[in-house]
């Protein structure tokens, strides 16, 4: 599936695809457990190549690995590009002088991805019953929902270029309203659930205090290591995000909130967006989420199919 493509290349997996392939056995991954099948196939052949695997492509969607940059490193050329197939008039693009921002990317049409959840969907009577169905389809919509999602971005720091505080307002409410969309798609699926992970790692201590200790170590690996100061994030961020329903809701929504408000801010004072305040604001909420105890449903609920018909229709369908 194309969800697959998405993430083949997070995690460890370039350290592994050298010609010195007698470490595959060493590295299977253990930080790409239960979420990537194609990891375990390309760890398995790496013990039969002889060439290096090119796995340079990498997916960092916005939502879940948001820019630690400000909107100034983002510039505007009068360039024309395709929105799902049709021209559209601008485009953001990160400058050459600074890679504090990875620009999301893709190497596959998003066209692509339309027509297959199209095809997707059009089954759901015939194959809602089917768990791996059910499966790719959320995945798949959740897909085609980050591309917008990166693609609605561009469109929030076009409009903070400009000057339009109302069209950055409405953007970045439509941005958020899709966070909390996704969310709920996901968690029609046991296999996009936050709860299992932290259970699984609660379920591993002896007493209260090693409960709370292996929560917050299942917390911080998928969010940001814990060596970061008030006002410098750490570099091991990100890295293991997941779009998982609970992470996606409490973590990664009110960080791209936060990016938002202060864009506002700096439009109504006439300031420079203010990257020491986000910073702190940001590792703040990062710092308080892994401390945190909330308990997160550990089986799916909704109808995956109804659902993304429902996100299809209001953010994919073709005017």
């Amino acid at each position: 599936m194309y969800g697959i493509l998405d993430s083949i290349a997070s995690g460890p997996i370039e350290a592994l695809t050298s010609e010195n392939s007698t470490l595959v056995g060493v590295g299977m991954s253990m930080e790409g457990i239960e979420q990537n099948p194609i990891v375990y196939d390309l760890m398995s052949e790496m013990a039969f190549q002889h060439k290096k695997v090119d796995v340079k492509d990498k997916n960092r969607d916005v939502i879940v690995a948001f820019p630690d940059v400000s909107p100034s490193f983002i510039s505007l050329p009068g360039e024309r590009y395709q929105h799902y197939g049709k021209p559209t008039s601008r485009r953001a693009v990160l400058r050459e002088k600074t890679n504090a921002y990875e620009q999301p990317h893709l190497w596959y049409s998003t066209s692509d991805v339309i027509k297959a959840l199209q095809l997707f969907i059009a089954s759901g009577n015939e194959l809602s019953s089917i768990s791996t169905y059910s499966y790719d389809l959320v995945d798949l919509t959740r897909q085609a929902l980050a591309k917008y999602a990166n693609e609605l971005f561009l469109k929030i720091i076009d409009a903070y270029t400009l000057k339009d505080v109302d069209g950055v307002t409405f953007l970045s409410q439509k941005f958020l309203d899709l966070v909390e969309d996704m969310d709920t798609l996901l968690a029609s699926h046991d296999g996009f659930l936050l709860g299992p992970w932290l259970e699984s790692a609660k379920q591993l201590a002896q007493n209260e205090e090693e409960e709370k200790q292996y929560e917050w170590n299942a917390r911080t690996q998928i969010t940001m290591w814990f060596d970061n100061t008030e006002e410098e994030a750490s570099l091991l961020r990100d890295y293991g995000n997941k779009y998982w329903s609970g992470l996606v809701r409490d973590y990664y929504g009110p960080r791209a909130a936060i990016y938002f408000e202060l864009l506002i801010e700096s439009l109504e004072k006439g300031e420079e967006f203010d990257m020491l305040k986000w910073r702190r604001k940001w590792i703040k909420l990062t710092n308080d989420w892994q401390g945190g105890r909330k308990l997160f449903p550990v089986k799916g609920n909704g109808n995956a199919v109804s659902m993304s018909r429902s996100l299809y229709n209001k953010y994919l369908r073709s005017e």
